[in-house]
């Protein structure tokens, strides 16, 4: 699910998730729902595990030791003139980092599938390539080259499968992920707790601000935080992740919070999961409100392609259809990106085709991408402003003449309010209670009739786009 978050900052081809991640903490952005832990979880009670670093340690340690018999990290390579820093795991390779006191560059090994280098011939369990981390890599390249012959004809099929195993483990838990991001008193909304079951997806949204790489907690301490935010005060909790539905356990969690005493219950999801079984009447059974779900168009291609994942708008399309036929309540969350913006107008017309006026329905929020997780994408991501002036207004106006309410322009994940006119009809004027993270202001916001209301742009839109951004309003437009 796409939510504002913390955004890297750090080059591409970071040496390691841990470092990453780190860039992300340091850059944190985000609205009233995103930011960090805040006040209210600093007094809160949380149960929570050991800390996972230490063991990350060990499993990288136990990988160098099964793939080069290293007995320490970091350890020098007097060899190469190189230091190995650090160990990282993804689903199928291993990387081993490589440096003097910073990472220069990675080797990647992976299950060969040749069976033999094509180079020399020889019978080899694993392919190795070289990854640039940082520019200076190209004067120890000679030295990368011949470390990488080597371990191509050290690394047995039984010193790679020993390997593997450690690395599976590493890539499962969330080695230096900020534990904010899994559980959280919502900052800015009083009694409302989060939970993020994990990070895993079944798309792959060039918007969001989250690693798929990220790792979960155990079921059991899901649970247990659910019973900690409950004590903390919180009487409404969201569900979120990655894709929460793809997590087992998730019914257990919703009949779980119902049990220690949540008042309301809200999943955020894409919805493919409920496409193909009974899984809403069962959740909605365990005790589920409500589900938050992403359709970010109403075509089927531009949506395949903000979600990365060909084939499943139509999933997302029947399992809305299906949530609302379990009579689960469904608010619907349309990010405007730039692929998106040329089909934005048709939205509203494609719900109600597809939905009507189901009393289930309860309207569409049109919110602003937040940073993703790779920067490299702002560019293809951020509309025109320009753009987003010319189309909005119309689409709200369609969407109210189907019935169909418009909700999230005035908050803190909408454009400035002079984008749509400080519609009355989507916006009460009411004065914002605080500065957001990542929203900033032009100075020709100063002469604009709704100022006090408006979260301001955010900070991405006004580095690309300037003061273009904003059409300050002379006056605030009657109710």
């Amino acid at each position: 699910m796409v939510s504002e978050m913390p955004a890297s900052n750090s080059e591409p081809g970071a040496a390691t998730r841990e470092e990453q991640i780190a860039s992300h903490a340091i850059a944190a952005r985000g609205d009233e729902r995103r930011r960090g832990e805040g006040e209210a979880m600093a007094q809160a009670l949380f149960r929570d595990p050991p800390d996972v670093a230490a063991q990350g340690a060990e499993l990288q340690l136990a990988i160098a030791r099964a793939l080069v018999n290293a007995p320490t990290l970091p350890i020098e390579l007097p060899a190469f003139d190189l230091t190995l820093l650090a160990v990282a795991a993804e689903k199928r390779s291993i990387d081993l980092v490589l440096g003097k006191t910073s990472p220069i560059a990675k080797l990647r090994l992976q299950p060969s599938v040749a069976g033999a280098h094509a180079a020399t011939g020889e019978s080899s369990a694993v392919d190795v390539s070289i990854i640039e981390v940082h520019p200076s890599m190209g004067r120890f390249e000679p030295k990368l080259r011949a470390m990488a012959r080597r371990l191509r004809a050290a690394i047995s099929a039984e010193k790679w499968q020993r390997a593997a195993a450690h690395a599976q483990q590493l890539a499962r838990i969330p080695v230096g992920v900020p534990i904010a991001f899994y559980r959280q008193l919502v900052p800015g909304v009083s009694g409302q707790g989060l939970i993020r079951v994990g990070f895993l997806c079944n798309q792959d949204c060039g918007i969001c601000w989250q690693d798929r790489s990220w790792g979960r907690f155990e079921a059991q301490q899901v649970l247990t935080w659910i019973e900690d935010l409950h004590a903390a005060g919180a009487r409404s909790l969201i569900i979120s992740g990655g894709e929460p539905t793809l997590d087992s356990k998730l019914e257990t969690y919703i009949r779980h919070a119902r049990a220690v005493g949540f008042d309301t219950i809200t999943l955020e999801t894409n919805a493919i999961q409920f496409s193909k079984s009974a899984l809403a009447e069962r959740l909605r059974d365990a005790g589920l409100s409500d589900c938050f779900v992403s359709l970010h168009s109403g075509d089927a291609a531009t949506s395949d392609a903000i979600t990365r994942a060909p084939g499943t708008f139509a999933r997302t399309v029947a399992g809305i259809g299906a949530l609302l036929a379990a009579g689960v309540p469904v608010h619907l969350n349309c990010v405007m990106t730039r692929e998106g913006i040329a089909h934005l107008g048709g939205v509203p017309d494609f719900v109600h085709s597809q939905y009507g006026n189901h009393p289930a329905l309860q309207g569409l929020m049109l919110s602003q991408p937040s940073d993703p997780y790779d920067r490299s994408l702002l560019s293809a991501i951020i509309p025109d402003p320009d753009q987003i002036r010319a189309v909005l207004p119309a689409v709200i106006d369609r969407a109210f003449a189907l019935g169909l309410a418009v909700r999230g322009l005035d908050g803190p994940c909408g454009p400035p309010l002079c984008a749509f006119a400080a519609d009355r009809r989507i916006t009460n004027l009411a004065p914002i209670s605080e500065k957001i993270a990542g929203r900033t202001y032009f100075p020709a916001c100063d002469a604009c009739a709704v100022r006090h209301a408006c979260f301001g742009v955010r900070v991405a839109d006004a580095e690309m786009y300037g003061d273009a951004c904003v059409r300050p309003l002379p006056s605030a437009p009657a109710a």
